[in-house]
């Protein structure tokens, strides 16, 4: 049985709305795929299934794993979901040839035993990819988030459990650059309506509510105001860290790092 309630942050693919935000997490997912020559890769906080789902279909071997089950459609791309909690991976070492985690360690209290399991769990020659929202042109209001990293920050920290880290960053072009501005408008008259941060008082229930209601208000209103811009992945395009400067900008909306030689942490 799947527990996928809306909740504001995690996408379901099937929902226009939020079509903007589902084609940001799929340039991560085509950045694997067109890197990737099979293999097997693990998943790490696959929920809804979507994006487990498009790497299975472009021929991996995908392993997803998240605490709640997959929808139903993703189940058919012959995905192995497993249901398990994040810091207690019922997995064998050295299984993998990628470890991908997209937009999770930002939601983690102390992702250390996380970090240490994709080390383990990834082959010597493969490498580990991982996607969090860019703490500089976040607006941190969602509660689901612990912490947001800066990219020298995301670095140091995945550098203690690999050898080699690049820190890239997901750009966006302009319509979305408008699009997202027009959003974060909107956001910022909803926050100036509590300046003392009253709402952090609500019980947390209340507070998960109210971000999954104005997640969907403030889409509908750049909607109707504003347009949607008709975009895919290709409107989040991905620095290539072999050319001098074009590593994480300051204003790249995401940071993607790419993870090789785990070190050995017994």
């Amino acid at each position: 049985m799947s527990d996928l309630t809306f909740t504001g942050e995690r996408l379901h693919e099937d929902d226009a709305l939020f079509g903007v935000d589902l084609a940001q997490h799929r340039a991560a997912y085509r950045f694997v795929l067109e890197r990737a020559d099979g293999g097997r890769v693990l998943e790490l906080g696959s929920g809804t299934g979507y994006g487990a789902a498009e790497l299975a279909q472009g021929g991996l071997g995908v392993v997803a794993v998240d605490r709640v089950a997959p929808l139903a459609a993703a189940r058919s791309a012959g995905v192995r979901f497993v249901r398990a909690d994040l810091n207690a991976l019922p997995l064998r070492a050295d299984s993998f040839d990628r470890v991908v985690s997209f937009q999770v360690i930002e939601h983690l209290d102390d992702p250390m035993v996380y970090l240490a399991s994709m080390a383990r769990l990834l082959t010597p020659g493969g490498e580990a990819i991982v996607t969090t929202p860019n703490v500089l042109t976040s607006l941190g209001v969602n509660p689901y988030h612990v912490h947001e990293y800066r990219a020298d920050e995301l670095g140091r920290l995945l550098g203690a459990f690999f050898e080699q880290v690049e820190i890239r960053g997901v750009g966006a072009t302009e319509p979305v650059r408008r699009y997202l501005e027009a959003r974060s408008v909107r956001i910022r008259r909803i926050m100036r309506i509590d300046p003392l941060g009253v709402r952090n008082l609500l019980p947390r229930a209340w507070i998960e509510r109210l971000f999954a209601w104005f997640a969907v208000v403030v889409r509908r209103g750049v909607q109707r105001d504003d347009a949607m811009p008709e975009v895919t992945w290709r409107d989040f395009p991905i620095s290539r860290a072999e050319i001098e400067g074009e590593g994480a900008s300051d204003d790249c909306v995401d940071l993607l790092a790419v993870c090789r030689r785990p070190r050995s942490l017994s």
